[in-house]
C-alpha cells in the first residue's frame, strides 16, 4: 500500500491540507504503507521554495514522518512535479500520437464562440480542432502556430469508480464540460493531467484527498485509461466548515499550521483533533495518544457530511494535553511565550518560576494563554480592567481597600503570606465575596485568577505592597 499528501507551495499549509496530511498518515501507520511526499509546484508564478520549505517543516513538527520525497528518494523522484517536465513530454507525445489528445490552435475567441454556440443548441461542447489529422497539426506546429494540447473526452461516456467514503460514484464524459487542456499553450502540464501520470508512475495505490478533487476524479481516470496507466483506490474527504456553515476560512478564526504552532498549540493535539474530524470513537473518547489513534482509525467511519471545525474543542483538547506535562519540562515550554510578554525568564529563580507555573497550568488552554496570565505575578502593579475597575469602586470594596493599606504595614516579609488576608478578615465588617472579591482585584487586577492563598508567595511581599498601595491612592 502506498499513499500520497501532494501540496502546492503557494502559501502556508492550511489546516484543511493538514487533516488530509494526517488521514493519509493515519492509514499510512495503520497499514505500514509508504507515504509519499509529492510537491505539485506547476503553478510557477506562485511557488516558492520558502512555502514548500515552510509546508515541510509544518508537517515535521505536527509528527508526520515521510517515507519518500524531496528529500528521500526511492527511485520514484523526483518527487517535485517542476522536475518532472521530460516524462510529460512522452506521455503528451503518446497521448497525441494515439488520437486521444490533439494540439489545438484556436484563439480563447473562437473556443468561447464554440461554447455558447454549443449551450444555445443544448448539444455538447467539441473543439473544432479536435478531429484535425496528426499531419495537419504537426504542419501548423512546424509553422510556429501557437497551439495548447487537450484531451478528447469521449461522448456520453460513464465513469465509475467505488469511494471508500463516498460509495459508488458515477460521472458521464458529457457532464465534463467538452476536450480539456492537458497542456497549456507555454508548454507548461496542468494539474488535472500530471496527476494521473504521477500517481501511477509513484505507484500510488490509495488517494486519499478533499471532496473538493471530487469532480477531477473523472478526467484523471480518463487520462489514466488513456495511457493505459493503473488506477488508485479513492477517498475523498468532506470538506471542513466554519461554525456558520460555511467553508472554512480566515474569517472563522486561524487556518494555517504554522500560526497554531506560533500560537502555542501543541502538535499532538492538532494531530489528534484532525484525526478525530468527521468522525467519532464507539466510546466516546476523543482523547487519544497517536498510536490509539491509528489503532481506532477506520476512513470508513468518516460521515459523508462536511465537519465543523470546534475551535473551542480543540482548545480544550490541548489544554488537556499541556497538563499530562511535568512542571519542569512545561515551564521550557512556556519560557518563549514569557519572554515575549516583556519578562526575562533568564533573571527569575528557576524554582519561583516553576513555582508559578504549577498554580497557572490549569489556567491555560494553550501555551500563549500564559502572557495574558504571568503578569499576576511579575507586575509591580496590575491594572484593572473594566470590570475590575468597576468592582473596586463600589462602597464594600473601598472599605477592604482602606483596611488592606492599614494591614500592609503591620506585616512584613516574613509574615504577609499568612497574616494579610487574616487580618483584613479580622478588621472587616464584611464576609465572603464582599470580602474576598476585592482583595483579590486589588492584588491580581482581576476579578478571578489562581488561589491567593498558593499566589501569594510568589507575587512578593514588595510587589504586594506596592499593589495595596496604588489600589489605595487611585480609589481612596
Amino acid at each position: 500500500m502506498r499513499v500520497r499528501f501532494a501540496p502546492s507551495p503557494t502559501g502556508y499549509l492550511h489546516i484543511g491540507n493538514a487533516r488530509t496530511a494526517v488521514i493519509n498518515y493515519l492509514i499510512a501507520k495503520k497499514n505500514n504503507a509508504e507515504y509519499i511526499i509529492r510537491i505539485e509546484d506547476t503553478d510557477r508564478e506562485r511557488s516558492t521554495k520558502e512555502s514548500e520549505i515552510s509546508i515541510l517543516n509544518d508537517l515535521k513538527w505536527l509528527g508526520i514522518n515521510w517515507t519518500e520525497g524531496p528529500d528521500i528518494d526511492k527511485g520514484h523522484g523526483p518527487y517535485r512535479q517542476s522536475e518532472r517536465d521530460e516524462i510529460y513530454r512522452e506521455y503528451t507525445d503518446k497521448l497525441i500520437k494515439s488520437g486521444s489528445a490533439f494540439r489545438c490552435f484556436c484563439t480563447r475567441e473562437q473556443v468561447e464562440e464554440d461554447k455558447n454556440k454549443a449551450m444555445a443548441e443544448n448539444k455538447p461542447f467539441l473543439d473544432r480542432c479536435r478531429h484535425r489529422s496528426l499531419e495537419e497539426q504537426d504542419k501548423l506546429a512546424a509553422e510556429g502556430k501557437e497551439f495548447t494540447v487537450k484531451f478528447k473526452v469521449p461522448e456520453n461516456e460513464a465513469i465509475t469508480f467505488d469511494d471508500k467514503i463516498k460509495g459508488t460514484v458515477t460521472f458521464n464524459s458529457s457532464n465534463i464540460g467538452g476536450d480539456f487542456i492537458i497542456v497549456r499553450s507555454d508548454g507548461g502540464p496542468v494539474y488535472n493531467y500530471i496527476v494521473s501520470i504521477d500517481d501511477a508512475l509513484m505507484e500510488v495505490t490509495h488517494v486519499i484527498r478533499g471532496e473538493d478533487h471530487l469532480s477531477n476524479t473523472p478526467k484523471q481516470m480518463l487520462i489514466a485509461k488513456a495511457l493505459g496507466l493503473p488506477q488508485p483506490e479513492y477517498a475523498h474527504l468532506p470538506l471542513i466548515l466554519g461554525f456558520d456553515k460555511k467553508k472554512l476560512s480566515k474569517r472563522h478564526g486561524i487556518t494555517s499550521v504554522d500560526i497554531y504552532k506560533q500560537e502555542g498549540y501543541l502538535p499532538e493535539a492538532l494531530m489528534n483533533y484532525l484525526g478525530l474530524l468527521g468522525w467519532s470513537t464507539e466510546s466516546g473518547e476523543e482523547l487519544l495518544e497517536f498510536d490509539k489513534l491509528v489503532d481506532l482509525f477506520d476512513i470508513t467511519h468518516i460521515g459523508k457530511s462536511p465537519a465543523v471545525f470546534d475551535f473551542q474543542k480543540l482548545k480544550w483538547m490541548n489544554g488537556n494535553y499541556m497538563k499530562k506535562y511535568p512542571v519542569e519540562q512545561l515551564t521550557d515550554m512556556l519560557t518563549p511565550y514569557i519572554d515575549e510578554a516583556g519578562f526575562s525568564t533568564s533573571a527569575i529563580e528557576r524554582s519561583r518560576l516553576e513555582g508559578i507555573i504549577a498554580i497557572l497550568r490549569n489556567s491555560c488552554e494553550i501555551l500563549s494563554d500564559i502572557k495574558n496570565l504571568i503578569g499576576i505575578f511579575l507586575n509591580d502593579i496590575n491594572e484593572p480592567d473594566e470590570d475590575t475597575d468597576a468592582h473596586l469602586k463600589e462602597d464594600y470594596a473601598l472599605d477592604i481597600i482602606r483596611i488592606a493599606a492599614e494591614v500592609i504595614n503591620e506585616v512584613n516579609e516574613t509574615t504577609y503570606t499568612s497574616d494579610f488576608i487574616a487580618k483584613i478578615k479580622e478588621k472587616s465588617p464584611h464576609k465572603g465575596k464582599k470580602l474576598f472579591h476585592p482583595i483579590r482585584a486589588m492584588v491580581t487586577g482581576r476579578l478571578s485568577g489562581p488561589d491567593l492563598d498558593m499566589a501569594m508567595p510568589y507575587i512578593g511581599y514588595e510587589n504586594l505592597k506596592k499593589r495595596v498601595d496604588y489600589a489605595h491612592k487611585r480609589y481612596c
